[in-house]
């Protein structure tokens, strides 16, 4: 059982969570809580699955300088736990180091010199308290668009100060993991080690699409058309999943474009028999 660190006073920020909870600093147990089931644990799952990483450190022959660099930042992480791994070391490769900025009412004395602390380029308001609540939200966004740099592409991980960062990507943590749940199915099945494997039967198993899993009552035609579609779509999953894990390994995260490590098949032989891969 993992033995949690005793309460302490909340001081760590992070980039990767919930909006309602992200602004909140938080001790290392509360922390804990709220990572488990988003990108900071698919990270890990993806470094945990990966084959790669795996044959890497076995052998001490790596596949790139990033691969090593990955291994030393965030340990050996076969043999352990996430709930192990973030208490020791993930927790503090993630949290901001500095605290997220608030807007305050600041009126600088003569000769005040600027913040050192704020951490970056601010602007002193005046708000008027006699205006309107949604006159003054209004002003304020009017603001943001004359001075603010990044106001309509601004990305959190960019401004990010913690020592790892994550990536910019429109990939939830919920298609993440099921993208690694397929990835660990087919592993398990004996995939990276070329054995073959009928995608069908990894999407039948996850339960990815009720319409497309055969039924005794099915005809073979209907049948070896349900075993494709559900082919196809396991296949688009595994591939993304593959993508997914190699980035990893390499410090990059979350991210599905083309590895050079991932072999690409053609689309075009689609056949009602294509429901195996190597």
């Amino acid at each position: 059982m993992t033995r949690l660190p005793k309460p302490t006073k909340p001081r760590f920020f992070f980039k990767g969570f919930p909006e309602d909870v992200r602004f909140r600093a938080h001790t290392v147990p509360e922390a804990l809580e709220i990572a488990k089931g988003t990108l900071y644990e698919a990270w890990f799952t993806a470094l945990q699955l990966s084959p790669y990483l795996a044959q890497a450190i076995d052998s001490g022959d790596w596949p790139s300088p990033a691969t090593q660099e990955a291994h030393e930042t965030f340990g050996e992480l076969r043999h352990t736990t996430f709930e192990q791994w973030w208490i020791e070391r993930g927790h503090g490769l993630f949290a901001e180091q500095r605290a997220f900025g608030r807007v305050r009412v600041h009126t600088p004395a003569p000769g005040e010199q600027p913040d050192a602390s704020v951490g970056a380029a601010s602007i002193s308001l005046e708000i008027p308290l006699d205006v309107s609540p949604a006159t003054l939200k209004r002003q304020f966004d009017e603001l943001l668009r004359e001075h603010h740099p990044h106001y309509r592409d601004f990305d959190r991980w960019r401004a990010s100060s913690a020592p790892v960062r994550m990536e910019s990507r429109k990939l939830t943590s919920v298609s993440i993991n099921l993208y690694l749940e397929v990835y660990r199915c087919w592993l398990a099945k004996g995939g990276f080690s070329g054995q073959e494997v009928r995608l069908y039967e990894i999407g039948e198993e996850l339960r990815l699409d009720p319409k497309n899993t055969v039924l005794r009552s099915d005809p073979p035609r209907f049948a070896s058309a349900k075993h494709l579609k559900m082919s196809l779509l396991v296949s688009d999953y595994l591939e993304k999943a593959k993508n997914l894990v190699a980035h990893a390994t390499e410090g990059r995260f979350p991210c599905t474009d083309d590895h050079r490590w991932i072999q690409r098949r053609s689309r075009a032989a689609r056949t009602p028999n294509a429901g195996a891969t190597d």
